[in-house]
Parts: structure tokens; C-alpha cells; sequence
């Protein structure tokens, strides 16, 4: 994958006017019993894209974020990935690859479930979260991901949480503070320079 060919989301535009939000910097009340998250994406950018912001409001409350890149990636794509998460500068975050070709089909389901199974552990402590695409896009790819975390978090009693581009389907509302939109921003610009932008600071959740 080259930077710019997932089709989950758009890259925000950096210069728009916002108001501060209300509660800036809290972690969501939903979420406030996460301890650690455990996500799985099919491609880097589209994780970015959705869920970003999330993870640096979780690591500013200590809570730990591993990301399970489901898909290939060629060379440019995964030095800019690299690029992309140092300019979230979020170190709580760790990116692990599982590198399957894709189109992922279901077929690869027990590599998935493989390899989200080996970051939960054996005996998941309390209060980890999975963080997984919400099943109402267009990309296959994505919904066999979906359905592999959504099985985990079944068998490990885990709390799944999707990130979704549809807000009518948000439980969760997130509303980004300027720091962390800038640095969302950063990141994406490293990784997804051809994305077209996406207005708004918001990131939506469904529990």
C-alpha cells in the first residue's frame, strides 16, 4: 500500500477554526475503566484517521495502546508509518504488523485472530479494551477485521469499542482540544499526503 490508497477516511485540513470543547482533555466517561487497548486496523492511516486522538487522550491518562496492522505494507508505505506515529509522539502506542496480503479475505480469520490473541494474553488483566473498525463501511478488508475483534472480544470478555465514521451510530462523541488535533494532523501528513480533507475535529465510537 503507497500512502493515500485506503478508503476508510479523509485527512483533516489543519487550518480550520474551532471552538474549544467543553471537556478537553477528559478521557470520554465511557471509557474511563480502560486500563489498556488492544486495536486492530487493516491499514495504519485509516487508524489515524479514526481513532488518533482517542489513543493520545488514553495515553495521557497512562493507558497503554497496541495496534495490529492487519495488511501488507510496501517499504515507503511502512517508513511513513513510522514517520507517522513519531509525529503523534505518543509512546504509549505500539504498532505491531501482521503483514497479510490484501485484500484480506476471511480466509485469513485465524491469523487475525492469532495475532490479536498473542497482545491480549492469556489471561487479560482487567480492563482491556479492544478498538476495532466498526462493520458499516465499504472496504471488505474491514469487515472481516471486524468480526475477527468482535470474536476475540467475545471469547476474552473484553470491551469492544469501533471506531465509525457515522455519528448517527456514535455512542461516543470526541471532540479534539488543539494539541491534539495538531499533532493528528502531523501524523497524517507523514503517511496519507494524498487524502483529501475531512472537516471537523471529532472522532466517533460505538460501544
Amino acid at each position: 500500500m503507497v500512502a493515500g490508497e485506503f478508503g476508510w477516511g479523509q485527512m483533516p485540513a489543519a487550518d480550520l477554526a474551532f471552538d474549544a470543547p467543553q471537556n478537553s482533555g477528559a478521557v470520554p466517561p465511557q471509557l474511563r475503566r480502560c486500563r489498556r487497548v488492544v486495536a486492530i486496523t487493516v491499514h495504519l492511516p485509516e487508524f489515524l484517521v479514526a481513532a488518533s486522538g482517542l489513543v493520545q487522550r488514553l495515553a495521557a491518562a497512562g493507558v497503554r495502546t497496541d495496534v495490529l496492522v492487519a495488511a501488507e505494507a510496501d517499504e515507503q508505505a511502512d517508513d511513513a508509518a513510522g514517520t507517522a506515529l513519531a509525529e503523534l509522539g505518543v509512546p504509549e502506542l505500539a504498532r505491531h504488523r501482521l503483514a497479510l496480503p490484501s485484500p484480506i479475505g476471511a480466509d485469513r480469520a485465524d491469523d487475525l485472530l492469532a495475532g490479536m490473541s498473542e497482545l491480549v494474553g492469556f489471561d487479560p488483566e482487567p480492563g482491556v479494551y479492544c478498538l476495532a473498525p466498526a462493520m458499516d463501511g465499504v472496504d471488505a478488508s474491514q469487515a472481516v477485521v471486524a468480526d475477527a475483534a468482535r470474536r476475540i472480544a467475545r471469547v476474552y470478555r473484553l470491551k469492544l469499542v469501533q471506531f465509525t465514521a457515522t455519528p448517527d451510530a456514535a455512542v461516543v462523541d470526541l471532540e479534539l482540544d488543539g494539541p491534539e488535533w495538531a499533532r493528528k494532523c502531523a501524523a497524517l501528513a507523514a503517511c496519507a499526503t494524498q487524502v483529501t480533507p475531512l472537516t471537523g475535529r471529532r472522532e466517533y465510537f460505538g460501544l
